[in-house]
């Protein structure tokens, strides 16, 4: 017994075969803005193959931060007391989507750029970015400070980043609870965030900023809207030692790029990270290279001389320090309030034991054992910034993160 293949089943099977194919590229060109039928099919079997894991949606190709050393995760929660409802399922990207994602938005960034006579940024390889931007749209929170209690600049470092760093973030705020949102594409989506960041005077300077070289990308989205994390650096400072403290000695040393030359260097100081609650991430705006700088560094005194001053006062501006506030604050509807405390201190200074510079190369070390006896453990960032020639600015080189236990 069999059945004839008539030429109506025929027709049938080819009509669900170009009905199957039509959909696989209608939903790429929704999302991508664009129509490549490579890149279609490829990321309609990556999504096939992803169905067991897409419950959450998170990327799959970025691996997840660790807490620091020494931090304990906070307790498990119940999902209606950890996170507002997400009510768009995040939307798993292949590796192909991510990279057209960074592609696009490192083209606005630098359509913008070139209209102020700027150079164009390059496209960084460091990971902080796609893991933050991961982790705040897994817990639907919008904070430079992540809930293991670390900033931008200790994330940064971890992940490999040795120069200066800044960090632009986007998500909703908060999050749209109507369902049924029409899908939009992915460019579609991150030139709505392009346009938001471009609002803001932070943001805006930071993508507008001339002494950055390049930008390392986060991307996570939904139907309804994208988390993004710009983290923009530069590239000066190039060590052969990379900052360091060992036996209460700080060290480092290398070289400063484009003819600059090593002017001073700060160290400032932060507790050890631990968890924040998304109360605590909910109520922070910005954030600071530290609580406040631990000791200034200067070069040993020319023989027959001295310093008449042990301390200097230094005057700053910090945004609210979420370390500073209660634990069981509320969850907030609303974005932060953009406070600006001002903070005046005596800083002491610490005479190195080792300064030398020549030209573009330093070599530094200074015993700061009074320093770390006073403060206790915690992160000791330093500070290196520059003099960029006659006439010129002062160049702020480094954040980076050193976690003292």
């Amino acid at each position: 017994m069999y059945h004839k293949i008539t030429p109506g089943l025929i027709a049938l099977c080819v009509a669900v075969l170009l009905g199957i194919i039509g959909t696989i590229l209608w939903q790429d060109y929704r999302w991508n803005g664009d129509l490549q039928s490579g890149r279609a099919f490829a990321s309609a079997g990556a999504r096939f193959a992803e169905i067991p894991k897409s419950v959450l949606g998170l990327f799959q190709a970025d691996n997840p931060v660790a807490p620091p050393d020494g931090v304990t995760a906070a307790p498990a929660k119940a999902s209606s007391e950890l996170d507002f409802p997400t009510p768009y399922q995040l939307l798993p990207l292949s590796s192909d989507e991510l990279r057209h994602g960074r592609q696009f938005m490192l083209t606005l960034i630098n359509t913008d750029r070139v209209r102020f006579n700027l150079p164009p940024v390059a496209l960084g390889d460091n990971l902080a970015a796609q893991r933050h931007a991961a982790a705040m749209a897994r817990h639907n929170f919008r904070s430079h400070w992540g809930m293991d209690g670390l900033t931008p600049y200790m994330r940064y470092t971890r992940a490999g980043g040795v120069n200066r760093e800044r960090e632009n973030i986007s998500g909703p705020e908060p999050l749209p609870a109507a369902p049924g949102v029409d899908y939009q594409s992915l460019t579609a989506l991150l030139s709505k965030t392009h346009r938001e960041m471009m609002a803001r005077p932070e943001q805006r300077a930071n993508i507008r900023d001339h002494w950055h070289r390049q930008v390392n990308l986060g991307i996570a989205c939904n139907a309804a809207a994208c988390w993004v994390a710009q983290q923009f650096a530069g590239d000066y400072a190039r060590f052969d030692e990379l900052p360091d403290i060992t036996d209460g000695t700080l060290s480092f040393a290398g070289r400063l790029a484009d003819g600059m030359e090593l002017e001073g260097v700060a160290v400032w100081y932060h507790p050890p990270p631990r968890a924040l609650t998304l109360g605590q991430l909910d109520a922070t705006y910005s954030y600071g290279l530290g609580q406040y700088p631990a000791t200034f560094l200067r070069s040993p005194p020319e023989p027959g001389r001295y310093y008449p001053d042990d301390q200097s006062t230094y005057a700053w501006r910090s945004g609210i320090d979420p370390y500073t506030l209660n634990p069981k604050l509320g969850r907030a509807n609303i974005p932060p309030l953009p406070v600006d405390l001002a903070h005046t201190a005596a800083v002491p200074w610490t005479t190195a034991a080792r300064w030398q510079v020549n030209g573009a190369a330093f070599r530094v070390a200074a015993d700061l054992t009074p320093v770390l006896e006073r403060a206790g453990p915690g992160v000791y960032t330093v500070q290196l910034w520059a003099d960029a020639g006659a006439g010129a600015e002062k160049v702020d080189l480094t954040n980076y993160a050193i976690f003292v236990e």
